[in-house]
């Protein structure tokens, strides 16, 4: 009933036939399983004969499920039959002629594709070499610095850093708009989050001062109905405040830390910087493994595996998007773009993505790494201590989700020390 034609681009396609008598079997099953869908007047639902369900809706009623129960039967059949496919995602059906002569079609599975590894040990390639700077200690000080600031009532005018007390109300051509009234809202001078414009106008303010500023909404602001409008700001000064920063000393590291001296406070700082620089240096490094790798390999991806690594992307787009309050409509509305021009834009980002990960899977096949039973528990009791559980409490609370991704982690940790081995970085 089926035979293979031809193997290409990763697509494996069979041409599929079923003579007249063959497909009637499956148009029968068609009835049998639909015929309760269907109303004719005179029989009860579900209990007019397939003739009169025929001369009622058209002779071909029942073909198109026909045909699907015929290729899902023909798809299992070419799956058991031929135990080497490994197919990625659902197959494609291509109708040449379906009609009371029978039916032909083919039945197009894309399938995992063959890779041929470029060379993936004895590269000599550039290692990540990122260091803790002071400039960078000084900075994690600041932050720390500005979270015990005070903030003092000043009597005079505003000035930028300062953070200011407004009422406002917003005007496009004389008309209050959305969105363009506040009382008491509080700004920081100087930190941009505003309208450009908007905050340099308020600088120079006295307290209880009134004041109308002219501002631009950007070319690219959110909310198309305001892109790049002119507007005015009818602005009332209520309160300035400055902020006072605590001195850098070892009073101010006993406060904030453990530590009894900022220098030890220091210290501590810049270790933890090294071990996140170390971590970032490791990812870059094999990232530089992995794409050295790639560029030399050879595969032909079928293009399901493009569209579904992009389904990926857009899903978390969407979860990321959500937590910040966002639709991915909302999102693409303000970029100017849309749906398929983003996933055009992802597009090669998600072939990269494809390869990296038929090129990791390859060299875990040839090397033949595994995960051993005891690496496993050894993991999963690590894990178990930190939630104070025994090895067999704590395999009775995962799922089958959160073990496979365990174990997918020991065996990408083992790719990567043989790549590291196998390779040099300098």
């Amino acid at each position: 009933m089926y035979k293979q034609e031809k193997k290409e681009k990763s697509v494996v396609s069979y041409a599929v036939t079923a003579s007249a008598e063959e497909f009637e079997a499956y148009i029968q099953k068609a009835y049998d399983k639909t015929k309760s869908k269907y109303s004719v007047q005179g029989f009860r639902k579900g209990k007019a004969p397939r003739k009169v369900i025929e001369q009622n809706y058209g002779k071909e009623i029942f073909m198109e499920d026909a045909l699907l129960e015929l290729a899902n039967e023909t798809y299992e059949k070419i799956l058991a039959e031929n135990t080497d496919l490994v197919p990625v995602g659902r197959p494609e059906i291509e109708v040449e002629s379906l009609d009371k002569n029978g039916a032909k079609f083919k039945i197009k599975i894309a399938v995992r594709p063959e890779v041929k590894l470029g060379a993936y040990t004895g590269l000599e390639l550039e290692k990540a070499k990122e260091v803790v700077s002071e400039k960078a200690v000084e900075a994690e000080l600041s932050q720390l610095q500005n979270r015990q600031a005070r903030f003092v009532v000043a009597q005079r005018a505003a000035q930028n850093g300062d953070f200011v007390t407004i009422d406002f109300l917003g005007k496009i051509d004389g008309v209050p708009f959305d969105g363009g009234k506040a009382e008491d809202y509080r700004l920081e001078l100087g930190s941009n989050t505003f309208i450009p414009g908007f905050e340099e106008q308020v600088v120079g303010m006295e307290i209880g001062q009134k004041r109308t500023i002219n501002v631009k909404f950007p070319d690219d602001y959110f909310n198309a109905d305001m892109k790049g409008k002119a507007a005015t700001f009818d602005i009332t000064l209520t309160k300035v405040e400055e902020k006072e920063l605590p001195e850098l000393n070892d009073d101010f590291a006993s406060n904030v830390s453990e530590f009894n001296t900022l220098a030890e406070l220091k210290a501590d700082i810049e270790k933890h910087l090294a071990e996140s620089v170390e971590n970032q240096n490791r990812q870059k490094d094999e990232n530089t493994i992995l794409e050295a790798i790639v560029k030399t390999s050879e595969m032909d991806i079928p293009e399901v595996m493009i569209q579904e690594q992009l389904d990926r992307v857009m899903e978390d787009m969407k979860m990321r998007l959500s937590y910040q309050g966002f639709s991915m409509e909302d999102y693409l509305d303000m970029m100017g773009s849309s749906m398929d021009a983003f996933r055009a834009g992802q597009r090669e980002n998600a072939v990269n993505s494809v390869k990296t990960q038929l090129v990791i899977s390859e060299i875990i096949k040839k090397e033949g790494l595994k995960v051993e039973p005891e690496e496993l528990d050894q993991k999963l009791q690590e894990i178990a201590e930190k939630y104070g559980k025994t090895l067999e409490e704590y395999k009775k609370t995962i799922s089958n989700n959160e073990f496979n991704y365990i174990a997918n982690d020991i065996i990408i940790t083992k790719l990567f020390d043989f790549l590291f081995k196998n390779n040099t970085l300098k």
